[in-house]
């Protein structure tokens, strides 16, 4: 997987197909069809089932697995892995070196995970799908909901 690898637009209806990050709540409520799942979020997640990607950091897969195990969501650490192996456009970005760094150098004050899911959204020239209100309004990377 190679950041930064946009799609271009298609000529019939106008749509701009791109690579998108998840946070942790809209990859769980995509793979449980949650109702709390945005209109726009679900869109862009079965969009890109024709071109595209969906990045889900390594970070997100930690939360899913620490939510889990405390009982907030029914999706499983397990069943995650199984899903995104289901998909061709999702992807796991490994939490590495080049991730630190751009969490190291984002001067907004977040909490660390939502530091690395940014910070990977910047390395990979991609889109963040979130619900959360900071985030979107931050400015730090363009975000949909």
């Amino acid at each position: 997987m190679k950041p930064g690898s946009l799609f271009s637009l298609t000529n019939e209806d106008k749509t701009i197909f791109m690579d998108y990050v998840t946070d942790t709540h809209p990859i769980v409520w995509y793979f449980t069809e949650d109702p709390r799942l945005s209109v726009t979020a679900l869109q862009v997640f079965e969009g890109t089932i024709k071109e595209g990607i969906i990045i889900v950091p390594a970070i997100v897969l930690a939360e899913i697995m620490f939510i889990a195990k405390r009982g907030k969501i029914s999706l499983g650490f397990e069943d995650t892995l199984k899903k995104i192996q289901e998909y061709e456009n999702i992807d796991i970005a490994p939490l590495d070196v080049d991730t630190l760094k751009g969490a190291h150098k984002i001067e907004v004050d977040l909490e660390m995970h939502d530091k690395l899911i940014v910070a990977t959204a910047i390395c990979f020239n991609a889109t963040l799908i979130t619900k959360d209100h900071f985030l979107r309004n931050s400015g730090i990377c363009p975000t949909i909901w």
